[in-house]
């Protein structure tokens, strides 16, 4: 299941964009302070220096709270890339094991999957170089093998074998 970024990790990210926004007003500030004579009159009662200090360690904190979260980030998605390398694997697995089951021929075979990519019989037969009939015929015999009517019904079939736990598990705790 995929995981959300959380309401914590939100909230700590926005706390730390407006930290490092106050943190870029008061450098702003002292800056202006510096160069021009004004800009922090109401800051006087306090020492500059320990609002520096406060201001650096808030932007150190805001800083590393931002990278702990990239690196969350790229965790997650490193994690997700892996998933979806295993299913593509889990996914060509499953055609293999249901072609030698229904005992397809070669041509049937790469007609099936050229079929699954979305190509129209057409688009088949160009590719191949064979006749618009042969296609059709090679997919007639292909659903006639699966016990299916058409396109739709096979590779319904193979995302039902890939993701059927999956999707029964989710009604159910629906």
């Amino acid at each position: 299941m995929i995981q959300t970024y959380s309401s914590n990790q939100l909230r700590m990210l926005l706390i730390s964009l407006v930290v490092i926004s106050a943190c870029e007003i008061f450098f702003i500030l002292d800056v202006l302070e510096d160069v021009f004579g004004f800009g922090m009159p109401v800051l006087r009662w306090f020492e500059h220096t320990t609002i520096e200090i406060f201001v650096t360690i808030a932007l150190g904190f805001s800083i590393s709270t931002i990278i702990h979260n990239i690196r969350s980030l790229l965790l997650h998605q490193r994690s997700i890339e892996e998933s979806v390398q295993i299913a593509s694997g889990d996914l060509h697995k499953v055609i293999s094991e249901y072609f030698k089951q229904w005992k397809l021929t070669p041509s049937e075979q790469e007609v099936a999957l050229l079929l699954f990519k979305g190509f129209s019989t057409q688009e088949i037969a160009d590719l191949r170089k064979t006749k618009l009939g042969t296609v059709k015929n090679q997919s007639s015999s292909i659903y006639q093998k699966a016990e299916v009517k058409n396109r739709n019904e096979l590779f319904a079939l193979f995302v039902e074998e890939l993701l059927g736990d999956s999707i029964q598990g989710d009604a159910k705790s629906a």
